[in-house]
């Protein structure tokens, strides 16, 4: 069988999560092809299966990934795939599994599973907990999501059905869920850009240009400055060296404990 893999990530937890899967796809003899989402796409529907993973922002998918699943062109013929979302705790997955769905089945997608990981949390600008764990705490969580991954991995094979189950967050109320949730959807997502900053400490090395996955970074007379393309995936302020960056109106990052997956090494392009 001839596997698609895509994913988005911003410090390398859904990229971690894929390769996991490709691990026990490969194992068992299967031909899998692991890449970042682009567009346009071309290779997806020469396949057996496809499988997505994305990260939970704010109880949705990141606007890229939305936005690459709306330029896929609808199939001929029914398509197999499965979604895989990572996010700081699988019950705050909010809308993110329903979105995927809605927008592949209307390009002739069969969502034979979908479920979230927990994977940890990277955003190190929250104003308030819970904040990235500390690099013990991270590797449990990590370890138990690759075993996790790799279950998912041998049900999808072996036939085995599965769909997340829509659920409101155990620590918010209704109505603080549909309110964090639209108001950065509409609000938030549009302006938040515009509030990250620099300690005197960067010395405009360029890195956090170099890296974004979304190119919404660009130095200007030595210094970064962010774009409205920006989709708040952290990449920047996790991998500074000087950790410099942070955000204004309670974004401060100093003494924060930082994340990114082990191993994980972003270029430019991925």
């Amino acid at each position: 069988m001839k596997i698609e893999l895509r994913y988005f990530t911003g410090t390398g937890n859904s990229l971690k999560v894929l390769r996991s899967c490709e691990t026990i796809f490969s194992d068992l003899g299967h031909a899998c092809n692991l890449s970042r989402i682009s567009v346009p796409e071309t290779n997806l529907h020469q396949s057996d299966l496809i499988g997505f993973c994305f990260p939970v922002y704010a109880f949705d998918i990141p606007r890229i990934c939305r936005n690459y699943l709306k330029s896929l062109r609808k199939c001929s013929k029914q398509q197999e795939v499965f979604i895989l979302l990572t996010a700081g705790d699988k019950n705050e997955a909010g809308f993110a599994i329903k979105q995927c769905t809605k927008i592949l089945k209307k390009r002739n997608y069969k969502i034979i599973y979908s479920e979230v990981i927990q994977m940890p949390i990277n955003w190190t600008t929250s104003p308030k907990p819970p904040f990235p764990p500390s690099d013990e705490e991270a590797e449990k969580i990590i370890s138990q999501a690759e075993a996790i991954s790799h279950k998912i991995a041998n049900d999808i094979i072996n036939g085995v059905k599965h769909h997340h189950k829509f659920n409101y967050p155990k620590r918010y109320s209704k109505l603080k869920f549909y309110s964090d949730y639209l108001l950065f959807k509409y609000l938030g997502i549009q302006n938040m850009w515009r509030s990250f900053a620099i300690y005197n400490t960067c010395d405009g090395c360029g890195l956090c240009a170099n890296i974004c996955p979304t190119k919404s970074i660009k130095m200007l007379h030595k210094k970064p400055e962010w774009t409205k393309t920006c989709e708040q995936c952290m990449r920047c302020v996790n991998f500074c060296p000087k950790e410099a960056i942070y955000q204004s109106h309670g974004g401060d990052t100093i003494g924060k404990n930082k994340y990114r997956a082990p191993g994980f090494k972003p270029k430019s392009n991925n």
